[in-house]
């Protein structure tokens, strides 16, 4: 593996658990409605050509990130705002958003207009 290569590795590798050590401290408690609460961090893997999950829950205040798993370089831009926008992703690279308001946020890849996804941003509870 080359120096940049490794890097990527270990930042991947960081970033993930501490997104399992973030997800795993909290409390098992449950809204009122008997539904878990939204996340406040998940992560969104580029792979064989799509986004997965497709969709997902965070709380206001959440980080989504998004690790290119492919071969192929990619895009994670946003209908709305057109700010949101990760520029070029490529192979094992990460980016990273943070949602500050409620709302749907629809994404695709500039490159591979097939390729949508969904960020649904809840309140916190």
């Amino acid at each position: 593996m080359n120096r940049i290569r490794v890097r990527r590795f270990f930042a991947v590798t960081l970033f993930a658990l501490g997104a399992f050590a973030a997800t795993s401290c909290g409390t098992n408690s449950t809204s009122s409605s008997g539904e878990n609460p939204p996340a406040v961090a998940a992560t969104i893997h580029i792979a064989d050509g799509k986004f997965e999950p497709r969709k997902i829950d965070i709380a206001v205040g959440g980080s989504v990130t998004w690790i290119n798993d492919d071969v192929a370089s990619h895009n994670v831009k946003f209908l709305e705002p057109s700010t949101f926008n990760s520029g070029i992703i490529k192979p094992a690279a990460i980016w990273t958003q943070t949602f500050t308001s409620a709302g749907n946020y629809d994404y695709y890849c500039d490159f591979h207009n097939s390729m949508k996804g969904s960020v649904v941003v809840r309140p916190a509870p």
